[in-house]
């Protein structure tokens, strides 16, 4: 009849509007996001160390070369005290609670024990706190990978750029 023709032409009219107005709530949020290159600088605070990290949407969590790394007690929890190094081989050695340890798998090998740690990370302007876990990448030209989940809800990746942004944090 010709009322269930009007009330589905309103009702297309209402879906219409409501696509329209969510595309502009999607275009909104993604404006918020900053775009970052495939390799940026990353600040760790509070030490204001700076290290070049490899901006990586494949991998979930962050991590960060060490040295080397061992626990020892504090106030009685497990910290880890860990040797880090820029590109320019500055080290320096910071400790940070242990968060917990993952277990990274591998290939035709036993799966490996890394500890997490909380670290505050800056990159741009945008600081937050990340589970990074410390790992041994000195065959890897980048003494930091970023993750996916540091990378939500904060940053767009072009893969065409690198380099994009400096640090621009202070504690």
């Amino acid at each position: 009849s010709m009322n269930e023709v009007k009330y589905m032409m309103v009702t297309l009219r209402h879906v219409l509007v409501f696509c329209v107005l969510l595309s502009f709530s999607v275009i909104a949020d993604n404006a918020t996001f900053i775009t970052i290159g495939w390799i940026e600088t990353v600040l760790l605070l509070p030490e204001g160390f700076t290290v070049k990290a490899k901006i990586d949407t494949g991998a979930d969590n962050s991590s960060l070369d060490v040295k080397k790394w061992d626990s020892f007690q504090r106030d009685g929890m497990e910290w880890v005290r860990f040797i880090i190094l820029n590109n320019k081989k500055d080290q320096l050695i910071l400790e940070r609670p242990l968060e917990r340890f993952a277990l990274i798998k591998r290939k035709k090998s036993e799966p490996l024990k890394r500890p997490v740690v909380k670290m505050l990370l800056c990159i741009g302007q945008q600081q937050f706190y990340a589970p990074v876990n410390l790992a041994k990448r000195e065959s890897f030209q980048y003494r930091m990978l970023i993750g996916r989940s540091s990378l939500i809800q904060r940053f767009v990746v072009d893969s065409s750029v690198k380099l994009t942004i400096t640090p621009e944090c202070t504690l």
